[in-house]
């Protein structure tokens, strides 16, 4: 690797030193003087100097000074000088040699490393190009590493994600899993010229999505920084493509299913409307015994926990499909709690009420029943969910913009990585599916209505203090047409 440079050096300041001694002698033969011999002399080693470099030319250089000094200044074929004169023109001539020498050299360089960058720049450019056109259907990480590989030209490419803690690799570059992800946990980036490993921390802004490694490549520090940009670029471009097409998935799963539960529950509602009527007109009869009596309370009672479930899959469907519409009127927060209390004293069986309302005014705009119907599913979770016997808080509170209605229960818990998807239609607890009945839309509807009405909802949990769910909507709002 070393002897093959040297090799070549000596040949040019062989070919050099020949080509000197040639035009000495013919500037000899044809009677040049000192100062045309100079001239001829000082183009050869500018020559040299933008062809092979500086070093060559000043060793050419010398040899011309010789030559010149034998051939051409007095006494001739001795290295002696008389003249002062032809010392001051042989200074002046190596200097000026030098000095062309090394301002040619400079020249040369940055041509070549301007030709050099131009090249790293194409391939960062079709670099780009390629990216685009990456397969979606395929596994884009594998493609990108070998793309990478290939574009930039290096033996071999190693990528981690951070996302799914996996590497992938492309050609020869032994780098292990742990050496790969401290790089990236510990954000290193460093070019080490020994082993020819560049580093590099792949990001997104400023947050590291993954780590880049290339080994044995020629490629300056601001070419790996690019081409770390655009693999981070691709890595989350793959990453929105793939959300996407979960969600496009998802949505059309979801509305097959809200298709389906539509027609179910347009379904149920004529026959449970049947069997309720009848139950109920039974009773009205007053004609049965007493265990006559209590079968058909049940059948009343289950069949309007049915038709409440059928109307909580209708109002569902309608939310989702934007066709739900909300009739607004004065609402007083205070009455609506209190009735819908009343009406869920089957559901609160066992459970005490503690209401605390605020002295302010509790009016907002809205649709008293969908509302209703809201606090009536929250109610009848914190009793369902909650230790037996046990109380239900129920608080409005006054904030600068909203009335925030917070419903509290003692001795259910729900994780933190839960408290949005208990939000999510059929989604339950995974410390609840086996243990208590329930199907996971109540919820839904909840913040479906909390938004119809451009207000939000939340949870709050903890295994001391229980769990609290919050409504929180307008005060201000006004009555739309």
């Amino acid at each position: 690797m070393i002897a093959r440079p040297i090799q070549v050096v000596l040949r040019r300041i062989a070919g050099g030193c020949a080509a000197g001694m040639l035009l000495t002698l013919l500037s000899y033969r044809l009677h040049f003087n000192l100062s045309a011999a100079t001239s001829v002399h000082l183009f050869l080693v500018v020559v040299i100097a933008l062809r092979w470099g500086l070093f060559e030319a000043s060793v050419v250089s010398i040899l011309s000074v010789a030559c010149l000094d034998y051939f051409f200044t007095q006494p001739l074929f001795h290295f002696y000088i008389t003249d002062s004169h032809d010392w001051i023109a042989l200074l002046v001539f190596e200097a000026t040699a030098l000095i062309v020498s090394s301002l040619s050299d400079r020249v040369g360089h940055h041509a070549r490393e301007l030709e050099r960058r131009q090249v790293q720049q194409q391939k960062l450019y079709e670099l780009s190009q390629h990216i685009l056109l990456l397969n979606r259907e395929a596994a884009v990480d594998q493609q990108l590493v070998d793309l990478l590989r290939s574009s930039l030209g290096v033996k071999g490419i190693a990528l981690w994600k951070a996302h799914e803690m996996h590497q992938w690799q492309s050609g020869d570059c032994d780098i292990s899993d742990d050496e790969i992800r401290s790089a990236c946990l510990l954000e290193t980036n460093e070019d080490d010229s020994g082993t020819g490993i560049s580093k590099r921390v792949l990001r997104l802004g400023t947050r590291p999505i993954g780590s880049l490694f290339l080994c044995e490549h020629s490629l300056d520090p601001a070419s790996i920084d690019a081409a770390s940009s655009l693999a981070a670029v691709a890595i989350e471009r793959a990453r929105s493509f793939s959300i996407e097409a979960n969600a496009v998935a998802a949505k059309q799963s979801e509305q097959l299913r809200s298709a389906i539960l539509d027609g179910l529950a347009h379904a149920f509602k004529s026959p449970l409307t049947t069997i309720r009527a009848s139950s109920s007109g039974l009773l009205a009869m007053n004609t049965l015994s007493g265990t006559e009596e209590k079968l058909v309370a049940l059948i009343d009672r289950h069949a309007g926990h049915l038709s409440d479930l059928a109307n909580h899959l209708l109002l569902t469907a309608k939310l989702d499909g934007g066709d739900l519409k909300v009739k607004r009127e004065q609402v007083d927060l205070a009455q609506l709690i209190e009735r819908t209390i009343t009406g869920s004293s089957h559901e609160l069986d066992g459970h005490s009420i503690d209401f605390q309302m605020s002295s302010g005014h509790n009016a907002i705009f809205g649709d008293g029943k969908l509302l209703q119907m809201a606090l009536f599913q929250v109610l009848d979770n914190a009793a369902k969910y909650g230790r037996p016997n046990s109380q239900v808080a129920i608080a409005i509170q006054e904030e600068e913009a909203e009335l925030v209605i917070r419903i509290k229960n003692e001795g259910s818990f729900i994780p933190d990585d839960e408290k949005e998807k208990v939000f999510q239609r059929f989604y339950r607890c995974s410390g609840s599916v086996k243990t208590i009945s329930g199907t996971g839309i109540g919820l839904s509807v909840v913040r479906r209505i909390a938004e119809a009405h451009s207000g939000r909802t939340w949870v709050e949990s903890d295994p001391v203090n229980g769990t609290t769910f919050a409504i929180a909507l307008p005060r201000m709002a006004k009555e739309k047409a």
